[in-house]
């Protein structure tokens, strides 16, 4: 370890000068000594402070002790108890004691040194400043930080008047009275501290010393201790940066920067990238100080929650262990990192379901830390809270709520109302209060947890700064899913309806808070690209709605180059690290400038891209005459349904239903879709018709939609918004009705009364994305300018697991697709367009749809071919379309469209058709929604609404569909597309077109749901 460089300014060792007998002056300030020393006095003394300060140069602190009280006597004798000089010697005792590891007995003889300085020399004097210093610092060191912290603070003001604001003695006792106002649990206080040292730093020391790394640390920390994380992530990387290039990777100083850092990770939730990185800080830490260190256990410790996190329990118990046995070694039984240990042990065995061996561990843990830290100390009231989850699990629900309140009462006060933490004890203490049938009172703590995180998020959207990190946090804002505070939602959406139960004459605001907090939930990366394409639209300049889609494009890039950033500084790569932190910081100033922009230009962009959750007033508004809403909810256990008209709201919640349901939503899936069987076969055979559970159909109408639908009298247009394998099963193929036994399966099918006759119903990302598109400009003469690619020239008989960047693989794994060539050329007749705008074969290739001027004025667009989900063939990580493969793959085409590929065009379509299989389908990620994949990307490129399937199709009943909706609409202008679809539906279905004619090519087994239902469309106005 190389050795440290010192930070300027008081906190560093300072040189005192002595007045030797018959020598210069006494130190400055000092008052005339009663008495000169005699002869024999002065040679005793002076052979005293040469011994003395060779001890203190060789570090032999016993001898500097024993030397310096021999000294101090001759001193008193000669000048006095209270004489400078004799206060130096104080001093010189102190120190030799605490480098002796006995704070204890220096304390002391530092204050007595502190109160002769104030004395002697008055307050603005350096040594009265070091004398305070001392003290201080044992004090601090003693965990007596409300002693220390009264002279920190008056050090800032002493050195203020004697050097001035701007100076690094100032900024030097800034920071060291910001460090105990962050160790008495007061990090709002220590922030503006901090970052008042950091400018004077960056004046004075520059951009790459260590001293700014130090300050840049500890203020990223404080921010972590605030829980705003992603505001302190940057600053945590850039203290790294400078550590690593200033001390290198094997270094304290550097290692306690990846810890930082990793604890960052981990508070967002990003344990995996947080574990390498504690892994470095533990092994970096153990090679340089060693095993048995308070470091390296706090390193150790930090690793073994971080597998807890990460449910990896057996390997986090040895590592917890380990650091309390260290910690108990070193620091004693007694002292809060050891009650701290014992706390994270309790965590564990509670995370392996032994509650009562946790009960006794988080008791223990109490106990230390309570009498460490006092009642009023964040870390106390975490150990309240851990022991209080013990005795909820056990069902001890009354000896639990004191200790929640506590909790909560330090947490307020200690942390500020919006901090996640308290949030969580809200939380907590919501279910405490459920779990004892308190469900009113539960419901506002409950609701107290909500608006914390609703205002975190807020406050993370509207970060303040033209700086680059300001940037990026609002970009991350944007894309973030909300995914972390699912159970707050979840939980408040049960405690509202036991609250509405219990008090009917708060239905109305209970019923609109659960429907708030129902879309926060979370945002689908659909709602998302629909509430870009409208930001982008509202922009009368097409430079600012350029600067609209490179803004979004960038912020797009931001988590994955965050995550590459993440896995490169573990990496014994710092010029790779700082290669990737180079290309984020880029962005960051990229967005930078493009937020001011775009601000400028409209100052509602920034809330446009991320729509804040309706209330139940909001979406009535946004519905026309003969409009409702379903909003379908998946909670984890429960599922929620809403359904309102513009007059009349209805809620209803299926307990403890969402697994079964779902399970009758795979067997429905399974009839009409064959890869939700395993891909085994057809579900509708050629020449007959498979059965379909009708009876099953109608459960989930009965079950899910039934209770509601009284608030939709006099709707006949329906926006729905699901998610999950909800959002999987288009709801036209529900039944209103259960099934008349005794009639064939042709027989029923033709009879049933379908939900889809009932509703023309149009795909609805979010609540929020109701009615957010802007006006079409295009001319009702440009409505239907069409362009259609399809029937790519491919051969083959399956799929197979092949890379696709093999243009001969991909050529030889599908099969032609000759029907898409009819669909499209009917398609182009039906909307007059000239047979040159059906391109197929060799022009149906993704370079064609990239270049073509044609797909950015086009009214209609469609594709027809083979669609592909994430992973289906090998090689292929998301969603795409297959195209007409060129001889030698490029970055350019390679035969596939992806979803990523789709989002960069630029469209102005009303309509966008993928005729294709699986095109409502997932992006790949685990848990993505239906459609986070190609659907999402065509809203992004601008499409206004969108045709997609949602399982794979049959050519000739969906060419049939395809071309019927356009025919349809064209032919009755002010139907909407949802209604179009509907009457296509019905042709397909029936074999009857609206005016009575017979669809040319029909057969009995279109009947089946298999080959009219997987088309839905995705729209923002229907």
């Amino acid at each position: 370890m190389r050795p440290r460089v010192q930070r300027a300014g008081l906190t560093a060792a300072a040189l005192l000068c002595f007045a030797y007998p018959g020598g210069p002056a006494f130190a400055a300030g000092a008052s005339a000594p009663p008495r000169a020393l005699t002869a024999q006095e002065t040679t005793a003394w002076q052979g005293l402070v040469v011994q003395a300060e060779a001890a203190r140069a060789a570090g032999q602190w016993n001898k500097l002790e024993q030397v310096t009280r021999k000294r101090v006597v001759i001193e008193q004798r000669a000048y006095g108890q209270d004489a400078a000089l004799t206060a130096v010697s104080w001093s010189w005792i102190g120190q030799a004691l605490v480098r002796q590891g006995r704070d204890a007995e220096a304390e002391p003889f530092y204050r007595r040194a502190l109160e002769i300085d104030r004395k002697a020399l008055g307050p603005l004097d350096p040594q009265t400043l070091l004398a305070t210093s001392n003290l201080a610092g044992v004090l601090e060191r003693r965990g007596r930080f409300d002693e220390a912290a009264p002279l920190r603070r008056e050090m800032v003001g002493a050195t203020r008047a004697m050097f001035g604001d701007r100076s690094p003695e100032t900024a030097a006792a800034t920071v060291a009275y910001a460090d105990v106002l962050r160790a008495q649990s007061k990090p709002a206080e220590a922030e503006p501290l901090y970052r008042a040292a950091i400018e004077a730093d960056v004046r004075l020391l520059g951009d790459k010393d260590p001293r700014l790394a130090t300050d840049i640390g500890a203020l990223a920390a404080t921010l972590d201790d605030l829980g705003r994380h992603v505001e302190a992530e940057p600053l945590h990387r850039r203290s790294l940066a400078i550590r690593r290039e200033a001390y290198g990777d094997r270094d304290a100083a550097t290692a306690q920067a990846y810890a930082r850092m990793g604890s960052n990770l981990d508070a967002q939730g990003r344990h995996a990238e947080a574990e390498a990185l504690l892994r470095l800080a533990l092994a970096t830490d153990t090679d340089v100080r060693g095993a048995v260190h308070p470091a390296t256990a706090a390193d150790t410790a930090a690793l073994g929650a971080n597998l807890d996190a990460q449910k990896r329990a057996g390997e986090a118990e040895p590592l917890l262990h380990r650091a309390l046995a260290v910690r108990r070694k070193l620091l004693g039984e007694k002292h809060a990192d050891t009650g701290a240990s014992y706390g994270a042990l309790g965590d564990n065995l509670a995370a392996r379901g032994k509650h009562a061996e946790a009960e006794r561990l988080h008791r223990r843990a109490l106990l230390i830390v309570r009498a460490a830290k006092g009642e009023a100390n964040a870390a106390t009231a975490q150990a309240y809270a851990a022991l209080a989850t013990d005795l909820n699990a056990r069902g001890r629900f009354g000896e639990a709520e004191p200790m929640l309140r506590k909790a909560l009462a330090v947490r307020r006060a200690a942390l500020g109302e919006r901090h996640p933490t308290t949030a969580a004890t809200y939380d907590l203490l919501a279910e405490n209060q459920h779990r004892m049938a308190a469900n009113t009172g539960a419901e506002e703590l409950s609701s107290r947890a909500v608006a914390i995180v609703r205002a975190r998020r807020s406050a993370d959207l509207s970060a303040v700064g033209s700086d680059p990190d300001a940037a990026i946090r609002r970009a991350r804002a944007d894309a973030e899913t909300g995914r972390t505070a699912e159970p707050v939602f979840r939980r408040y959406l049960r405690l509202a309806w036991l609250a509405s139960r219990e008090q009917p004459a708060e239905l109305i605001r209970l019923q609109d808070q659960a429907f708030t907090a129902a879309q926060d939930l979370e945002v689908s990366p659909a709602a998302r690209a629909l509430a870009q394409t409208a930001a982008r639209a509202a922009f009368t300049r097409k430079t600012a709605a350029g600067d609209a889609r490179v803004r979004q494009a960038l912020a797009g890039q931001v988590h994955q180059i965050e995550g590459q950033l993440a896995q490169a500084i573990p990496q014994d790569d710092p010029a790779q690290a700082a290669r990737v932190g180079a290309a984020l910081d880029a962005v960051g100033r990229e967005l930078a400038g493009l937020d001011a922009r775009l601000q400028k230009d409209n100052p509602r962009y920034a809330e446009t891209i991320s729509p804040v959750a309706l209330t139940v007033a909001q979406a009535q508004k946004r519905l026309k005459p003969g409009e409702g809403m379903l909003f379908i909810v998946p909670t984890g256990e429960d599922v929620h349904v809403f359904a309102l008209s513009r007059t009349k709201v209805a809620w209803n919640r299926v307990e403890g239903g969402q697994a079964e349901l779902e399970a009758r939503i795979r067997g429905l899936r399974c009839q009409v879709d064959d890869g939700a069987c395993g891909g085994k076969s057809r579900p509708v055979a050629d020449g007959h018709v498979a059965p379909f559970d009708l009876a099953t159909a109608y459960s989930l109408y009965r079950d899910l939609i039934a209770p509601v639908e009284g608030a939709l009298g006099g709707v006949d247009r329906l926006f729905v918004t699901t998610s999950g394998a909800f959002g999987g099963l288009p709801l036209s193929l529900l039944t209103t009705a259960a099934p008349q036994p005794g009639k064939s399966a042709t027989l029923a099918l033709a009879a049933t009364p379908w939900f889809g006759d009932r509703y023309a119903m149009t795909t609805l990302p979010s609540v929020a994305s109701l009615r957010t598109s802007a006006p079409s400009k295009r001319p009702a003469a440009q409505r239907w300018t069409f362009v259609g690619y399809g029937d790519p020239t491919i051969s083959g008989v399956a799929l197979g697991a092949r890379r696709l960047a093999d243009p001969k693989t991909l050529a030889s794994v599908f099969v032609p697709l000759p029907g898409t060539a009819d669909e499209l050329r009917a398609m182009a007749r039906a909307l007059g367009a000239p047979q040159s705008s059906v391109r197929l074969g060799g022009k149906a290739t993704e370079a064609a749809i990239r270049t073509s001027p044609d797909i950015a004025t086009a009214g209609v667009v469609t594709i027809a071919t083979h669609g592909l989900l994430s992973r289906e063939v090998a090689g292929l990580d998301e969603p795409g379309l297959v195209l007409t493969p060129p001889s030698r793959a490029t970055a350019q085409d390679d035969g596939v469209l992806t979803a990523t590929e789709a989002a960069a065009l630029e469209l102005t379509a009303e309509w966008v058709i993928l005729s294709a299989c699986n095109t409502a389908g997932a992006d790949g990620t685990p848990g993505a929604d239906n459609l986070s994949g190609l659907a999402r990307a065509f809203l992004y490129a601008g499409a206004r609404a969108l045709l997609v399937s949602h399982w794979r199709v049959f050519d000739d009943a969906t060419a049939a569909l395809t071309v019927q909706t356009l025919t349809i609409q064209k032919a009755n202008p002010r139907l909407s597309k949802a209604q179009a679809l509907q009457r296509a539906m019905r042709t397909v279905r029936t074999g009857r077109r609206p005016d009575g004619s017979a669809l040319p090519g029909w057969r009995p087994e279109w009947g089946h749901p298999a080959y009219w239902a997987p088309f839905v469309v995705i729209a923002a106005d229907g």
